[in-house]
């Protein structure tokens, strides 16, 4: 099956070109905390977004009213309860999958007994107006949670009459996740306003070599869906088809990493090893949108520091080296050199606008350096310790946009207040 049709028109400058050239009160993308954190003393109406200019770090937030959790434990109760929410993943158009927790456990409590006793709701946000969209309970009950590959579902959104690349506002969205091994879709359609699960339309030949552990959130490009194994390589879906088809692309071949031993059910210890190994990969590797193709990145963190750029090809089939320059002299000449007995440099996000631009962790400070060039565009000091980072454009017209919906009150609940909070 060939990505070639689906892929071409969204390889094009017209993105960075409409966004760059904007005239308004907020940059043309950001660079957003994974963490959402939940404020139980704000009444605020909406989502708190602050946006920021990168490579400064932007954040959201929400009032724990609009997450309607559980009523707070008695004072001098020994259950504790936690609120905390993620950035699942961004639309290719600014639109935010959120995911919030309400976690209980008696104390004292370790991390394992927080996983017993947990309510998870989902939203659909738009940052920029304040506008967030409740899906619907998967399986009707907020304790139902997806059997996925780690849970990490995406968001795809169509515009323009259905057409997968027309521009301004989206006529629809789609939030999914793969299931089963990647046998079956869990999807939200918009138009639907429900959850259902598809069988997948698989080929032999699209399958990857083996299960894949997820440890990047989902990438929306070229009217798919795009998981992410930073060991093995991507799988793409098309959520909004009838009956989806999986298609698979390995790593450049040097990239691939042999699989981990399989771990034996229950073992929290061998998860929790095969999880840090996961986030130690995740650090040096990253794949997103740039210029309308989807790149891979890869930094080597011994020696010189090896940071090398792919790109994807139309087909959707291989990588093709575009760029690559020995870090350690570049951020030294910058004024940020790295000390031997320092961390090595990490890899946060890519540049959506920009394919020369890849943006580093460089201990306290995310440091941009033009790949192309090789040299330091610019800098910020770190905030905080950021556990992940998620790219988001931030489209002209998303400011007074509405999150498509059914019209159904009953199906999908909405924040109708246009209020940011800058």
């Amino acid at each position: 099956m060939s990505l070639r049709r689906l892929l071409s028109a969204a390889v094009s400058g017209n993105l960075r070109r409409s966004l760059s050239t904007a005239t308004s009160s907020h940059p043309p993308w950001a660079i957003i905390d994974y963490t959402s954190s939940v404020d139980q003393s704000s009444s605020a109406p909406t989502p708190c977004f602050r946006p920021l200019e990168p490579p400064a770090v932007s954040t959201i937030s929400a009032s724990a009213h609009l997450l309607n959790p559980r009523e707070r434990p008695a004072p001098g109760s020994n259950v504790v309860q936690l609120l905390g929410g993620e950035v699942r993943a961004a639309s290719g158009d600014g639109h935010l999958l959120l995911s919030y927790c309400d976690l209980r456990a008696e104390a004292p409590c370790t991390s394992w007994d927080l996983c017993k006793d947990v309510e998870t709701q989902r939203f659909v946000c738009n940052p920029l107006s304040g506008q967030m969209l409740r899906l619907p309970d998967i399986g009707g009950s907020r304790r139902t949670l997806p059997e996925s590959l780690h849970s990490h579902m995406g968001i795809l959104t169509q515009a323009g009459g259905g057409r997968r690349h027309g521009r301004g506002p989206p006529d629809r969205f789609a939030v999914a996740d793969l299931v089963s091994q990647g046998g079956t879709l869990l999807r939200f359609l918009s138009d639907e306003g429900k959850w259902n699960r598809v069988v997948m339309g698989i080929r032999r030949r699209s399958m990857p070599p083996r299960n894949m552990s997820l440890n990047q959130e989902t990438v929306a490009f070229g009217g798919r869906l795009w998981w992410v194994d930073l060991t093995l390589g991507v799988i793409s879906v098309d959520p909004f088809r009838d009956t989806p088809e999986i298609f698979c692309t390995l790593l450049p071949s040097r990239s691939v990493l042999p699989a981990r031993a399989p771990t034996e059910t229950g073992d929290f210890s061998k998860d929790e090893e095969t999880a840090k190994y996961m986030r130690e990969v995740a650090k040096y590797r990253r794949v997103g949108v740039s210029e309308g193709r989807l790149r891979y990145a890869e930094l080597t963190p011994g020696g010189p520091f090896l940071l090398s750029s792919f790109a994807l090809d139309d087909e959707g089939r291989a990588w093709t080296l575009e760029q690559q320059v020995e870090l350690r002299k570049v951020l030294a000449d910058g004024g940020y050199p790295v000390q031997h007995n320092s961390a090595a440099p990490q890899i946060a996000v890519l540049d959506p606008l920009n394919a020369c631009a890849v943006h580093l962790k460089v201990g306290e400070h995310v440091v941009v350096v033009d790949i192309h060039k090789g040299n330091v565009i610019r800098a910020s000091r770190l905030q905080d310790d950021y556990f992940s980072l998620v790219p988001c454009v931030l489209p002209p017209w998303l400011g007074t946009s509405r999150i498509p919906t059914t019209g159904k009150k009953d199906d999908m609940e909405a924040q109708d207040d246009l209020v940011i909070c800058l």
